[in-house]
């Protein structure tokens, strides 16, 4: 997708957001908003950090060149923030802040960029296995509950079934080894000499995931389990909101809030931070438990405020990875 088109669909999303405003009672919004407080506020700190460590042991449990010690962790941890503000906050789509970690890795760290990108797509097909079963619990609850409208039930059916289709057929790929075998294919054929060099670059990739699923599935299972207590604590964090905003909602709820807007970020991954779609279906899945949109836009809203604090941290971060001498030969 084009760097313009990326811009036309976040301004598009910016518009979205300020319909979703100009229909809701903004007074009302801010009076649920100051709920929160600093208890609450604090909590859902400690939720999201809970989160991101699980998710950046997760990736730790995937490298061959860094051990397994609290340094490394570390580590791994400052790069994951400045990533993950690129993937927020940048016009790329949520993969924009993948090169940036391969090339921290890479130039503070010695972590060869083939490790680092191996790494990088694991992690991304481990979080969406864990996926599989948070979402599933969420459509379970959505279907027991029947208080969203039918079109939106129907969407998350489908958009669960293309997570999990997707997972089997990753699954299927490195068991068939297919990228192997489609460059010995092409290595037999003058016009395919170029095109299978360019596919060992991927092969590796292949190996990797391959070596790390059927070759050590102790540390699989662990990554696995860790990704599924980042997806979980976005649920907590959705509950813990709620709670303190008032709403008499249950931990069921949270979880089938939180498996839509896993859903929704799934569909809207080109779009810089999610904008209006990750807040539309706060309003909606919200309004439609609890009865108010606009508790629904106060969540979103909180959600928002959390998300631009944490990557204005992770970008304060990298300005002074910039600033520091590489450590590692680049």
């Amino acid at each position: 997708m084009s760097a313009l088109l990326k811009w036309v669909v976040f301004f598009a999303g910016l518009a979205l957001v300020a319909w979703i405003a100009s229909t809701t009672d903004l007074r009302a919004v801010g009076t649920d908003m100051a709920q929160l407080g600093l208890a609450g506020g604090a909590l859902v700190v400690i939720a999201f950090a809970t989160g991101f460590t699980a998710d950046v042991v997760a990736w730790l449990a995937m490298f061959n060149s860094m051990p397994w010690t609290s340094r490394s962790l570390g580590r791994l941890l400052l790069v994951q923030m400045v990533g993950e503000a690129v993937n927020t906050l940048m016009p790329f789509g949520s993969l924009g802040g993948e090169p940036v970690k391969a090339m921290l890795l890479k130039t503070r760290y010695g972590v060869t960029y083939r490790e680092a990108t191996a790494t990088l797509v694991l992690a991304q097909t481990v979080n969406t296995v864990a996926e599989v079963p948070f979402v599933a619990v969420g459509i379970a609850v959505m279907v027991q509950r029947h208080v969203l409208p039918a079109w939106a039930e129907t969407a998350m059916v489908i958009g669960g079934a293309c997570v999990f289709g997707f997972i089997v057929f990753v699954f299927v790929m490195l068991h068939l080894r297919w990228l192997a075998v489609l460059e010995r294919k092409l290595g037999l054929s003058r016009w395919g000499e170029k095109l299978a060099r360019g596919l060992a670059a991927f092969r590796e990739v292949e190996h990797h995931l391959f070596t790390f699923v059927r070759h050590r599935p102790a540390r699989f299972a662990l990554a696995v389990a860790f990704s599924f207590i980042t997806w979980l604590s976005g649920a907590v964090e959705t509950w813990i909101v709620l709670r303190f905003l008032g709403a008499d909602i249950t931990w069921q709820d949270a979880w089938l809030v939180e498996s839509a807007v896993v859903l929704v970020r799934n569909a809207t991954f080109f779009v810089p931070a999610h904008m209006g779609s990750q807040d539309a279906v706060l309003v909606l899945v919200v309004g439609a438990i609890s009865g108010s949109p606009e508790l629904g836009l106060a969540v979103a809203l909180i959600r928002r405020g959390r998300e631009l604090i944490a990557s204005s941290f992770g970008l304060s971060l990298g300005a002074w990875f910039g600033l520091r001498p590489t450590s590692a030969p680049a």
